[in-house]
């Protein structure tokens, strides 16, 4: 069973039944390892109780600064964590909507660290960027709780699961409905602009790949990477239609308002655009690539212990879940359960043979070529 069903299937016993297939050949054993040795951590000592991470003490006088991917994901993340944890400890915090690797890098290089608890992609906080994080406190974050393959390691842990998948307007596909990539690169077949995440390791080459005929198993070449080149070739083909959207509310915005046809998007907020927007789109979950958001802390955080605090809250059972009551996005606590009117659209729930996974561990060690790769083919 694959780590992703395994999840779901361990939070929400009785409620849905989900696929236990795995994907195609040199497929991984877990979602972000894509056969390659993510480190991660083994609980040491005494695991800390849930009672002790799900009821922290008083703070008074405390403020942190969350610092996420904005819109209604960090909305999901405000209503979930932040203010009942307010009213439960008295900490305040200050919300920054701009999380972005390179600015921590900035911040703890100049030695103005001003951001406490950062909520990252797949492609940060393993042994790469040790020197920018601090060591998260597993004596009181209950990490024997966490899905393993997701990858945890001393400087990151898993939040929440979600898919980058293929979204659609409606009224721009003339009641056709894409089937996967392939179509996304068919602009004869489905005329109109396309939406992509302004960044290079956001799912930009590996769709490209998808779309080439790639299997999903087989994007990273058993170890070796992606095919830059291949990848490029393809992206050439449609160049001239692409629109780059920065945030997830752009994306949200481009397709709601039909100024692209399809877009890649996070899933959350394929969701919302209809749901929450009310917008004829819909999402197509064939060749999703399956992945995690991560909690971090950036060394020479202000508040370094009390953002360890505010963590093992957001990873403890009784609360990792609760994001998915407002939005779409699935929990990392083996023993959590997602909302149950959510489970039709989570990511894991729609994981099967087709869904791909990223190579973390490739992605961050492998980050400087893959960003100069995707900057020399958008110049060009």
């Amino acid at each position: 069973m694959r780590p992703w069903t395994r999840i779901l299937a361990i939070a929400v016993v009785g409620l849905v039944a989900v696929a236990c297939t795995t994907g195609g050949t040199g497929a991984t054993s877990g979602p972000t390892t894509a056969g390659t040795s993510v480190p991660t951590v083994a609980p040491s000592g005494s695991a800390p109780t849930t009672s002790e991470a799900c009821n922290p003490p008083r703070q008074d006088g405390v403020t942190l600064t969350f610092v996420s991917f904005g819109g209604a994901y960090q909305e999901a993340q405000r209503k979930a964590w932040l203010e009942p944890y307010t009213a439960l400890t008295g900490v305040q915090f200050q919300n920054d909507e701009n999380s972005s690797n390179a600015t921590i890098k900035a911040q703890v290089e100049a030695g103005q660290v001003t951001w406490d608890v950062v909520d990252v992609g797949n492609d940060f906080g393993l042994e790469a960027n040790a020197a920018l994080l601090e060591e998260l406190d597993y004596s009181i974050i209950p990490l024997d709780e966490v899905n393993q393959d997701l990858g945890p390691s001393k400087w990151r842990v898993p939040d929440i699961t979600y898919g980058v998948v293929l979204a659609y307007n409606t009224e721009k596909t003339g009641g056709q409905v894409p089937a996967g990539w392939a179509d996304f690169f068919d602009t004869t077949k489905f005329p109109g602009k396309r939406g992509m995440w302004d960044y290079s390791e956001g799912g930009i080459f590996e769709i490209a790949l998808l779309a080439d005929g790639v299997a999903p198993g087989d994007l990273y070449r058993g170890g070796q990477g992606l095919d830059l080149a291949r990848a490029t070739a393809k992206l050439d083909t449609i160049k001239d239609d692409f629109v780059f959207w920065g945030s997830g509310a752009q994306s949200q915005e481009l397709i709601g308002s039909g100024e692209v046809a399809m877009t890649l998007i996070w899933n959350g907020r394929g969701w919302s655009a209809k749901h929450t927007d009310g917008k004829p789109v819909e999402m197509q979950w064939n060749q999703q690539i399956v992945t995690a958001d991560y909690l971090v802390v950036p060394k020479g955080s202000p508040n370094k212990d009390a953002a360890m605090t505010f963590i093992a809250y957001t990873i403890c059972a009784e609360n990792n879940a609760k994001p998915s009551e407002y939005i779409p996005y699935g929990p990392t606590n083996i023993n959590a359960q997602p909302a149950a009117d959510k489970l039709a659209d989570l990511s894991v729930s729609n994981a099967d043979e087709n869904s791909a996974y990223f190579d973390d561990e490739w992605l961050v060690n492998n980050f400087d070529a893959v960003d100069a790769a995707y900057k020399e083919w958008k110049t060009r």
